[in-house]
C-alpha cells in the first residue's frame, strides 16, 4: 500500500501484470479503504456482511462476483472473508479483445453478479486454470484466454439478468470512453454528441432507453465519484477539489454536491466510511 497526494493507493509492483492472492497480495490488504491501481475480480464464497465500493455498501454473498475498475475506492472490513481474487494491471486490461468485456468494469455500475448453480463448476475450473498458469509459467496470452472466457460467462449472466443491449451499442461504448476522459472539463451533452456524430437529443434518447439516465446524469456520476474519493482520501481543501473537478468556485461545487448526494462536502468528509 502506498499513497499519492494523501490518498491511500494499493498498487501492483512494476513486474506484476496478473496475480492471485498470495503472501504479498492477500484479501487482508483490502481491509482499509483505499484506491486501487489495478483491476480486480472478487468472487465471494460465503455470506459475510458488507463491503464498500466508492463509499457505497454492497452485500457480501456466496458465489457473487464483483468487478472493480482501476481508481475505484474499495474496503473489505472483514479481511477473513472466503473469496477468490484475480487482479491485473492496466496493460493486461487494455489487451482484453472484446469491448463488451471491458465495459463490465464501468465504475458506476457496481452491483455484484450472482453465479447460477449450473455455472459454478465451469467458472471454478477456469479460475483454477488461471491460478495454475499464474503460479507456473505465467504465460500472458494463455492467461488472457482464461480471463476472457471467465468474463464472457459473467457478461452473459449480466446481460440476461440486468440490462440487455448496453454492451452491444457502439455509441454507448464511445460515450463511456469519452466521459471517463473528459468529465472534468466537458460537462455539456453537446460535446459528447458531436464526437459521436449524433444530436444531443438523440444521444439522450439512447442513454435514457439503455440506462434510464440522461447524459448529464452520467457525467455527474463520474464527477461525484471523483469528488467523494478526493474528499475522503486527500488533504486538499474543498476549494482545491472544486477547481480540480472543473468548477468555477467552491460555492458552485458545494451546491452541486449537496443536490446530488443530499450532503454538503464538509458533511460527507466528516461522516463517510473512509
Amino acid at each position: 500500500m502506498s499513497s499519492s497526494n494523501n490518498i491511500p493507493v494499493h498498487r501492483l509492483d512494476h513486474i506484476t501484470f496478473f496475480a492471485a492472492p498470495s503472501s504479498e497480495i492477500a484479501p487482508g490488504d483490502f481491509s482499509a479503504s483505499h484506491r486501487i491501481d489495478f483491476f480486480a475480480m472478487i468472487w465471494f464464497l460465503e455470506d459475510a456482511g458488507t463491503h464498500y465500493i466508492d463509499f457505497k455498501p454492497y452485500p457480501i454473498r456466496n458465489n457473487t462476483v464483483y468487478l472493480l475498475a482501476r481508481n475505484q475506492v474499495h474496503a473489505l472490513p472483514n479481511a477473513a472473508v472466503a473469496s477468490r481474487i484475480i487482479i491485473f494491471n492496466n496493460n493486461f486490461f487494455d489487451h482484453i479483445e472484446e469491448d463488451e468485456l471491458r465495459l463490465l468494469f464501468i465504475p458506476f455500475q457496481n452491483e455484484g453478479i450472482q453465479i447460477p448453480d449450473h455455472l459454478l463448476t465451469p467458472l471454478q475450473q477456469l479460475f483454477d486454470l488461471m491460478m495454475f498458469e499464474n503460479r507456473g509459467q505465467n504465460h500472458q496470452k494463455l492467461l488472457h484466454w482464461y480471463t476472457e472466457a471467465f468474463l464472457t460467462h459473467l457478461y452473459r449472466i449480466s446481460n440476461d439478468a440486468n440490462t440487455p443491449g448496453i454492451y452491444h451499442d457502439e455509441r454507448l461504448k464511445k460515450l463511456f470512453q469519452l466521459v471517463s476522459t473528459h468529465y472534468k472539463t466537458q460537462k455539456l451533452t453537446d460535446f459528447y454528441a458531436d464526437k459521436i456524430g449524433l444530436t444531443a437529443k438523440r444521444l439522450n434518447q439512447i442513454v435514457k432507453m439503455r440506462l434510464n439516465i440522461t447524459v448529464s446524469q452520467l457525467i455527474y456520476a463520474y464527477l461525484i465519484l471523483e469528488a467523494k474519493r478526493e474528499l475522503c482520501h486527500s488533504a486538499k481543501s474543498i476549494k482545491e477539489i472544486a477547481i480540480d473537478l472543473g468548477f468555477n468556485g467552491q460555492s458552485y461545487f458545494s451546491r452541486f454536491f449537496k443536490k446530488q448526494t443530499g450532503l454538503t462536502p464538509e458533511q460527507f468528509r466528516a461522516d463517510a466510511f473512509c
